[in-house]
């Protein structure tokens, strides 16, 4: 996949939205691609074998079950005289290691007070959050609005993965 730059995906998208009054119906470009085959630019994208698309699906069925559930966490902090002080964090029930979802494994439940999973669950925010504000930097730019304090927080997340790595 790594020659399927993003520059290319976009140039195949974009001739084929041109072909097709300015938009892009996955379904008929996945038809598209299988008439064509091998001479089709995209053709080496998508896994043609059924029983390993199939295998590919219910992986990412299986992580769509798990997205996005919670787990809420009180955390007391107890000091001597003090009075007792209680929060609540709100986290992923699951995190997937970015380094281990290539075959679908490495998902684990989150403990708050793991740092590898800290880290991890920091990583992973740099990630949605970068890819958000690529994706969106020209909504941003339409409503007038500064995209600087999302870079600097990205920046403070990803600080936390780089730290641990070079450690």
């Amino acid at each position: 996949m790594s020659r399927f730059t993003k520059e290319l995906r976009q140039q195949i998208v974009r001739e084929f939205a041109i072909r097709h009054n300015g938009t892009f119906n996955p379904g008929l470009f996945l038809e598209e691609v299988r008439k064509v085959g091998e001479g089709h630019p995209a053709y080496e994208w998508f896994e043609w074998d059924q029983e390993e698309a199939a295998r590919r699906h219910q992986l990412e069925q299986a992580r769509e079950f798990a997205r996005d559930l919670r787990v809420v966490f009180k955390i007391e902090e107890i000091g001597g005289r003090k009075a007792v002080k209680v929060r609540e964090a709100v986290m992923p029930m699951l995190l997937s290691p970015l380094s281990g979802r290539q075959n679908g494994g490495g998902y684990y439940l989150v403990e708050p007070d793991d740092p590898d999973h800290m880290r991890e669950h920091c990583a992973q925010a740099a990630v949605a959050l970068r890819g958000w504000l690529n994706r969106y930097a020209g909504a941003l730019q339409f409503v007038k609005m500064p995209s600087g304090e999302l870079e600097e927080i990205v920046s403070a997340l990803e600080a936390v993965s780089t730290k641990a790595e070079a450690a």
